[in-house]
């Protein structure tokens, strides 16, 4: 204390009371900043079940997918093995963490230990002390090995991702075991660290798994109906003349799809092969000999980067001696017979939207009639009608007319009804878009029907939000802001799944869009 000279007795009892109260004020301290290492380890194992809570409804989804369509059973599949490298991961540092605290430790518990949350004994033993020593023991060699095989399984989805080089960055930055200095990455991590420390630590690396676990079956689920609407959306299809004098010239048109002239690839046919070329490819026909010819093959094409192909719905054409410029005793001995009906965007009809239908009839000498098995026609112009479907799975058309001769010619088609497919969920036209934290619940999702050339339009009427750590949202409407509330936790890094989209057409159908996954920047 300030000033010369023995001190008093008074004075020397006042001194002392200053030193108990800097070590009672000490020790206050160091509980203190155990006990929020506590509720901080008590708050992520809670986020580590309500995660996954929210994964088994994207489990949920896809086995229902599965049950109603056997196409998603490879994806199912892939989300089996998701679950259990995810759940072998999460119980064996389960495990680690019983043998850190004890069987019978609970978090938050009213009667916590403080002095044993502090002891920086339990980590030594458990990863430091044997063989191995200070660089980690076998148990910690062990601990690695398992984080090392979880970040490699991991790394498999994230190559395939469209947002694979922030998801490899993501996972390493989670799962690496690289140590960044002179120490092992075991070293750096847990040595000499207050079992409330470890223990913190660990059950953080369980939340991280829960969150990529959540990240990859989302992936899976909306990777699966992006598909199913691109393999519904494209169809080869022959567009061949029909009937053809011999010797004369013709040409095989072979598009995809609904002639989409973005479409780029290659050709080939039982008749030769060709370049796709503004979303055709054209070959000619050899018209040498009289009779029916048989046409198939397969087109390649590129979508989404990868090249693909599709098998041409198998067609034919005729070649004949004599064309309706002859004189009529030669005609009427011989009526050219056959004709062709053709869907002007696909070789299938839809339900739900306007197909517009052509129907001709070779050696034909007057207007076109058409009659449907089901549905409606109107006309819509010299041998054109815009065709409605109706039920069932297909639809006969039968086009009629009248030869020079007197004769009734008629043709019949099959063609099969499906419903238009899926819609795919967008924000600013994108399935998986990139947005600043604070502009994601100004956001709208809407819905669109990639390479799909009918007029159809929808609005969503409800869909799911799930931010990481929180309850997944149900909201009514198309805007993103009915989930402020959730968003507003979301960090930079996180993966916002919007998923469960639901959506009412232009003509009055219902559906469910594809998912959407948000990178929150």
């Amino acid at each position: 204390m300030a000033g010369g000279g023995r001190l008093t007795g008074r004075q020397k009892m006042i001194n002392l009371m200053y030193l108990v109260f800097i070590a009672m004020m000490a020790l206050n301290v160091d509980r203190e900043v155990l006990r929020s290492f506590e509720s901080i380890n008590t708050t992520l194992e809670s986020t580590s079940k309500l995660t996954l809570e929210n994964n088994n409804t994207f489990y949920n989804q896809i086995d229902l997918k599965a049950k109603e369509d056997p196409s998603y059973m490879d994806t199912k599949t892939q989300a089996a093995e998701v679950r259990k490298q995810t759940t072998d991961f999460v119980s064996y540092i389960d495990g680690l963490k019983k043998e850190l605290a004890g069987a019978d430790f609970v978090s938050g518990s009213e009667d916590t230990d403080y002095n044993a949350l502090s002891n920086t004994e339990p980590i030594v033993s458990l990863f430091f002390k044997g063989k191995g020593g200070d660089n980690g023991n076998e148990k910690a060699q062990e601990f690695t090995g398992k984080v090392d095989g979880y970040r490699n399984f991991l790394m498999q989805f994230a190559k395939k991702s469209p947002e694979a080089k922030s998801a490899e960055t993501r996972i390493n930055e989670f799962f690496g075991t690289k140590a960044k200095g002179k120490q092992t990455w075991v070293q750096e991590k847990f040595y000499d660290q207050p079992m409330v420390a470890a223990l913190t630590n660990l059950t953080k690396m369980q939340v991280d798994a829960r969150t990529e676990e959540g990240n990859l079956v989302r992936a899976l689920l909306s990777g699966k109906l992006e598909e199913k609407i691109e393999l519904d959306a494209f169809q080869g299809l022959f567009l061949s003349p029909g009937v053809v004098k011999i010797g004369d010239d013709a040409i095989l048109n072979v598009v995809l799809g609904a002639y989409d002239n973005s479409v780029k690839g290659s050709v080939q046919t039982s008749v030769g092969s060709a370049q796709v070329v503004d979303g055709k490819a054209s070959i000619k026909l050899n018209t040498s000999s009289v009779g029916v010819h048989q046409l198939t093959g397969s087109i390649t094409y590129v979508a989404n980067g990868q090249t693909k192909t599709a098998t041409i719905s198998p067609s034919t054409y005729q070649v004949v001696a004599q064309t309706l410029d002859k004189k009529a005793a030669e005609i009427i001995e011989k009526d050219p017979t056959g004709g062709s009906i053709v869907a002007d965007n696909l070789r299938v009809v839809y339900r739900g939207v306007t197909n517009p239908i052509s129907a001709t009839i070779n050696g034909a000498n007057g207007p076109v009639s058409l009659s449907v098995s089901s549905g409606s026609a109107s006309g819509a112009g010299a041998n054109k009608w815009n065709y409605t479907a109706g039920g069932g799975s297909e639809v006969v058309f039968t086009a009629s007319a009248r030869a020079s001769s007197g004769k009734t010619l008629s043709v019949r088609e099959t063609f099969r009804v499906k419903p238009v497919p899926p819609a795919r969920g967008v924000i600013l036209g994108k399935t998986s878009p990139a947005i600043p934290d604070n502009g994601i619940a100004a956001q709208t999702i809407r819905i669109d029907w990639p390479d799909f050339l009918f007029p159809i339009s929808g609005e969503v009427t409800s869909f799911n939000v799930k931010v990481p750590g929180q309850p997944t949202v149900r909201v009514s409407g198309s805007k993103m802001s009915g989930a402020a509330g959730a968003i507003s936790k979301a960090k930079k890094g996180d993966i916002i799944g919007v998923f469960d989209i639901k959506y009412r057409t232009n003509s009055g159908a219902n559906g469910e869009a594809s998912s959407i996954a948000i990178q929150v920047q």
